[in-house]
């Protein structure tokens, strides 16, 4: 367990450097391609369950790609789509609802947050979300996900599936898609995984999709009408 969370402090430490060092051009061409691709997947998801999603995504922060004008397409087709509000003294989130009138505030490491009144998702009501999109530093083909070293989206995860055992039994019906927008350089050979660790289920980067081998949708399921 030692070796493993040194492994991956190496290595998070190594891509958090490379993305510091991304220049202005390769985030705005990697950011719209990211939007693009993701938009149109949104698009297929839509068509399939014959209504608007309900997304829970990120206020981008620093050079992570900017999702900010998928999110406003999403808005625009009518999606629901929530942001998190981070508790520090848990590591825990709790997901608020946003449009163009949100008003933000600086929360935990300094990101962007909306503002505690603004309305929010009550954790049983968490199964309702369609899309979750995660961030994390770096991604494997497998679905592994390394994130910043907090646990806040691993705890949600985990919060998630006993929501899921609640409503659903013991088995539950996990038909959330959980998606990460990445740049090319952010999917590497093997991430360290955890059993408690959020993986996901597709990467979508510059160069396009990724069905993940870890992941319940494949490309066939996908092009058939996602199951």
């Amino acid at each position: 367990m030692l070796e493993q969370a040194v492994d991956k402090g190496i290595l998070r430490e190594r891509f958090k450097q490379r993305r510091k060092a991304v220049m202005e051009k390769e985030y705005a061409v990697s950011s719209a391609e990211v939007c693009n691709h993701a938009s149109a997947y949104f698009v297929q998801l839509r068509e399939h369950l014959k209504r608007p999603l309900r997304i829970f995504g990120y206020w981008p922060f620093g050079r992570e790609l900017d999702i900010k004008p998928l999110l406003a397409a999403c808005l625009q087709a009518e999606d629901q789509i929530y942001l998190p509000r981070t508790i520090p003294a848990t590591r825990t989130m709790t997901l608020h609802r946003w449009d163009e009138q949100t008003t933000f505030t600086d929360g935990c490491f300094g990101l962007r947050e909306p503002e505690a009144h603004t309305d929010l998702l009550q954790s049983e009501e968490w199964t309702s979300l369609d899309v979750i999109i995660v961030p994390g530093i770096a991604f494997d083909a497998a679905g592994g996900r390394l994130g910043l070293g907090a646990g806040y989206y691993d705890r949600f995860w985990q919060s998630y599936r006993e929501n899921i055992t609640n409503n659903q039994g013991a088995e539950g019906d996990l038909s959330v898609v959980r998606i990460s927008c990445v740049y090319s350089w952010q999917i590497t050979d093997d991430v360290p995984m955890e059993p408690h660790d959020i993986g996901v289920d597709l990467l979508i980067s510059e160069e396009g999709i990724i069905f993940c081998k870890r992941g319940r949708i494949s490309q066939e399921e996908l092009e058939l009408g996602l199951q």
